[in-house]
């Protein structure tokens, strides 16, 4: 994988590496998912390379600290089940079509280079993380798609983080064709669990959607460095939910930035108007970040936004 991550003034260095043969997997270097003391996903446990959804199943299922390598096209109809201190990473040319990941009641996994797409329904998300002891989860430099050729239910969730987890960082993503982006908080009842999460969305790629870049209920999100295009909704503040966004550009989204009784502090964007989410006092992260000149947005995001 060529790592994107590439960081700015405060943040580490990634190097360009090219997934074409497994190399030593790196920690989490931005936003919530570095608090907590980090994430590290399978760093420090041993290696294995899978090729079929019986090998991928076997290998993510226990707790014990392990760097899953993902080579070729598997396919199926069904969740895989995550178990805490995992790295999943996708050797290039790697995908899951019609398998999903559920992360249950885990912490500390790790999901990048993957391209995940048409995951049915009744399967579940591409990833679904959930769970009030869940925390420490990067996903970066994933594909997540299906297509939007039939009803919106026919399909689930791109990426939905509910029921109370903590410390996720979302980074480099292409997120494309589909009806349901990305949901955060599980439903409008669910403030007991849903207050804790915290999320960074951060140099992700949004477009061809028709919702959810993200919906955001309850928690506290930071949203920055991204690319927004041709969809019908944006970034939606719920119930409560406390948002950071800047540094990001949206083109012909219909509603950028809109609410249903969350907050939002917004700053620096291009095309994030109209705007109707009251003012809210998320003003700072916990975690050092630098954003992008903001003519270099969209050009940045969607060079390095997606797997490679």
């Amino acid at each position: 994988m060529k790592f994107s991550q590439i960081a700015l003034g405060l943040l580490a260095t990634f190097a360009d590496v090219a997934f074409a043969t497994p190399v030593a997997t790196q920690t989490a270097t931005l936003g919530y998912a570095t608090l907590n003391g980090g994430t590290k996903g399978g760093v420090g446990g041993s290696t294995t390379t899978v090729s079929s959804l019986a090998a991928l199943k076997t290998a993510v299922a226990d707790d014990t600290a392990r760097i899953v390598y993902v080579s070729g096209a598997i396919t199926g109809n069904e969740a895989v089940k995550v178990g805490s201190n995992k790295s999943i990473l996708g050797i290039t040319g790697a995908s899951l079509t019609g398998v999903g990941l559920r992360i249950l009641e885990k912490k500390n996994v790790i999901i990048r280079n993957l391209k995940i797409s048409k995951v049915l329904a009744d399967a579940g998300d591409a990833i679904a993380v959930q769970g009030t002891t869940v925390s420490n989860i990067w996903i970066d430099g994933n594909d997540l798609s299906s297509d939007r050729d039939h009803d919106k239910d026919y399909y689930d969730g791109l990426l939905d983080i509910t029921h109370g987890v903590r410390y996720v960082s979302v980074t480099y993503n292409k997120f494309h064709d589909h009806w349901k982006g990305s949901l955060v908080g599980h439903s409008d009842s669910n403030g007991s669990e849903d207050t804790v999460i915290t999320v960074t969305y951060a140099y992700n790629y949004w477009t061809n959607l028709n919702s959810r870049l993200p919906s955001f209920r309850f928690g506290t999100g930071h949203i920055f460095n991204s690319y927004f295009e041709n969809s019908n909704d944006g970034i939606q503040t719920r119930q409560g939910a406390q948002l950071l966004i800047e540094n990001n550009v949206f083109s012909n989204v219909g509603k950028p930035i809109f609410e249903d009784g969350g907050f939002a502090v917004v700053r620096n964007n291009e095309g994030a108007t109209p705007n109707t989410a009251p003012t809210g006092t998320l003003t700072s992260v916990p975690y050092a970040y630098t954003t992008l000149a903001l003519s270099s947005v969209k050009s940045y995001v969607v060079a390095n936004a997606g797997v490679h």
